[in-house]
């Protein structure tokens, strides 16, 4: 089962990283890989602390009333998403990299904070989706190959369980005028594929425990062929 489970933790890796991280920091906007320096332009910079969020203004455009209620409404977006299933505190939140594209305003957010993940393996919806598939198994064989795929999971994600690390996240704020307005979106970077990820809403961007799910029982088939392809 050495095979089993060094697939099992490449995959659980895989997976941990993107579902708690839907943003990427490579894949920024063109402006930022064309010209890194503009991550950090010359301009104010505010500190100053609100709902336990440490918060650094840098941004021309954004008073500080504006840069503390984003502030209080990326930290809700977090606990709407991930908060269920783990524990974020610590934040701190950096407006900069103020620009204009296509006359909208557009202001990158870096947002940090101590992350500890609180759900044990055996209550994640993607286990639980495995553990469905393994009901339907028939024959001591596939049930017998079918735990010992959970187990490996189980293994891995318990390696993750109630451990705290230093998590940062890149978003974005686009302003649909020149200048701040009620009229905004606030965005992420969602993995696709090797290299590749996609604009989305940020507060739209995690999966659902429908989805994990689905997920989990896609994922133990594919282990399960893969495995019985190896025993022969």
């Amino acid at each position: 089962m050495n095979f089993l489970y060094s697939l099992c933790k490449c995959v659980i890796i895989f997976l941990f990283c993107i579902s708690i991280c839907a943003g990427c920091s490579s894949n920024k906007t063109e402006v930022i890989q064309n010209n890194p320096q503009a991550t950090d332009v010359p301009g104010k910079r505010v500190k100053f602390s609100a709902d336990d969020i440490s918060i650094i203004n840098k941004s021309n455009s954004l008073n500080d009333a504006d840069a503390e209620n984003f502030s209080k409404e990326i930290k809700d977006i977090f606990y709407k998403n991930w908060g269920k299933a783990n524990k974020m505190e610590n934040y701190k939140m950096k407006f900069y990299n103020e620009r204009e594209e296509d006359g909208k305003l557009k202001v990158d957010v870096r947002v940090w904070c101590d992350w500890t993940n609180t759900q044990k393996s055996e209550e994640r919806p993607f286990i639980i989706g495995m553990k469905q598939e393994l009901k339907k198994l028939k024959g001591k064989k596939l049930k017998k190959t079918g735990k010992k795929i959970i187990h490996g999971f189980n293994l891995e994600y318990s390696a993750f369980y109630m451990v705290t690390d230093r998590y940062n996240e890149d978003l974005e704020i686009h302003f649909n005028t020149s200048e701040p307005s009620d009229d905004y979106g606030i965005f992420c970077y969602k993995y696709k594929s090797e290299g590749e990820s996609e604009l989305c809403q940020f507060d739209k961007c995690q999966e659902s425990d429908k989805e994990l799910i689905e997920k989990g029982r896609k994922v133990f088939r594919q282990y399960l062929q893969s495995e019985l392809q190896y025993e022969e």
